[in-house]
């Protein structure tokens, strides 16, 4: 994002932020406090104030010091060592940050830091035009939904085209659609990636595979190994090469195995594969570049395709 606003944030733009940030952390707090009561016998002495907490419509300073003393709660920490069973508005790590942030977001006068945009939960809807530079190229980005029911949207976006940016969350792995609650979201992203790699339109396009959220990726795999999820990928890591086998550690293996999903599923005929963090606005700046870079090349015809 700072990449799109390199003169930084006017204030205009960081104060459209406020209600967005406000409402994901109150979303995430009714979603974990809503998931406790299906799931366990809230203990008597705080049923008062979780029934305060999910009765709130807004986060105040009246209400943050409630919503602090729950997070802190084994009960709802309990809930959120299942949270890739649980559809939480901003995934795991928004919701820890939001939560830890919450007595600064109720604060009258809060104003949204950069890095609190980054974190921001604001699910597209419709098509989004953005214009942005780097180095000395301009982009216009396209923006769509990507949930199934904007899908049906994204035909008008197909025609002149540099590049379609294809992006995946490798910390997903584990969790399932808010769809249906029982599609495997990696699982889907490749069905998409197949279908959409293959459709006319996109014939002489090059792709760009964006395997993103690497940090979280990077924590969670160590909990939960893939092999949990995905009965082929001891055998894909006992044949890798045997000095990849030694040098390579889970993460890389993990993000190896993924991303060779999405080069065996792809169906045009130029795929260029970046791993990303979106907090990382050094390895974003970095992408970037190689994307323009890339993208400059075939234009001019250097790339050899």
């Amino acid at each position: 994002m700072r990449i799109l606003h390199k003169d930084g944030f006017p204030k205009s733009e960081l104060e459209k932020y406020i209600d967005i940030l406000r409402d994901n952390c109150l979303s995430c707090v009714h979603k974990l406090l809503s998931t406790s009561q299906e799931w366990m016998e809230i203990p008597s002495n705080y049923k008062s104030l979780v029934a305060l907490v999910l009765n709130a419509t807004e986060i105040t300073e009246a209400i943050a010091p409630a919503i602090q003393e729950l997070w802190d709660c084994d009960f709802v920490q309990k809930v959120f060592e299942r949270h890739n069973e649980i559809q939480l508005p901003g995934g795991s790590s928004g919701t820890e940050y939001y939560i830890k942030q919450v007595h600064r977001f109720a604060r009258k006068d809060f104003l949204p830091t950069p890095e609190d945009l980054l974190r921001a939960k604001l699910r597209t809807s419709g098509i989004v035009e953005i214009t942005f530079s780097v180095g000395h190229s301009d982009f216009i980005l396209i923006d769509v939904g990507g949930q199934r029911s904007e899908r049906r949207k994204w035909l008008n976006c197909f025609v002149d085209i540099t590049a379609v940016l294809f992006i995946v969350a490798l910390n997903e792995y584990d969790m399932v659609l808010e769809e249906d609650n029982k599609t495997n979201r990696i699982e889907e992203s490749l069905k998409l990636f197949t279908k959409i790699t293959a459709a006319q339109w996109f014939e002489n396009t090059p792709f760009m595979l964006f395997m993103n959220k690497s940090d979280l990726f990077d924590e969670k795999i160590r909990k939960k190994p893939l092999s949990d999820f995905f009965e082929d990928y001891d055998s894909f890591v006992n044949d890798l090469p045997k000095e990849n086998r030694d040098k390579f550690d889970d993460v890389e293996k993990g993000s190896a195995y993924l991303q060779s999903h999405f080069v065996e599923a792809f169906n045009g005929n130029r795929l260029y594969s970046f791993t990303t963090c979106v907090i990382d606005t050094e390895n974003c700046n970095r992408v970037f570049v190689a994307v323009r870079e890339t993208i400059l090349d075939m234009m001019l015809g250097k790339d050899g395709f």
